[in-house]
């Protein structure tokens, strides 16, 4: 890599976009899902997505956790919110022992060419329906009828 692509002085940071930061889905997001985002941003070099291998074990390392599950968690909230999404599944066997391989939706993926879907920005929280019930907006018996009219006579 020449030296006009480097950064002054060598030092590397994380850099997180507005728009992520104000979006519904980062609002929704634990301490413990930001965590695991943040370490597999810092493993996101500008050529690499879509190779971005983190574990159960190893996310749960970025919490400060002892727990995989805590870890497991953390990666399906943030797939299920569109933040990242699975290239490669985990594999482990008495040979090989391959970390699941995750891509970044806010980028364009480096292995297969996908573009940046940015799938959090479309996600929006389950709430309260907000439309009337279909049906009687009144009840019954507080309903007006032609019999409770009064007679000015």
């Amino acid at each position: 890599m020449s030296g006009k692509y480097k950064r002054k002085f060598g030092k590397k940071f994380v850099m997180i976009d507005g728009y992520v930061m104000k979006s519904a889905a980062w609002a929704a997001l634990t301490a413990n899902d930001k965590a695991v985002y943040l370490a597999l941003k810092w493993k996101y070099d500008g050529t690499n997505n879509g190779r971005l291998g983190m574990g159960c074990r190893e996310a749960a390392d970025a919490i400060g956790s002892a727990s995989k599950d805590t870890g497991k968690r953390s990666l399906d909230c943030l797939q299920e919110k569109g933040f990242i999404s699975k290239r490669k599944n985990s594999g482990f066997n008495v040979k090989n022992r391959v970390a699941a391989e995750w891509r970044l939706t806010e980028y364009s993926c480096d292995v297969t060419g996908e573009l940046p879907s940015k799938e959090f920005a479309r996600w929006a929280p389950e709430g309260k329906n907000t439309v009337r019930p279909q049906g009687q907006t009144v009840r019954p018996q507080g309903q007006w009828t032609p019999k409770m009219r009064v007679s000015n006579g």
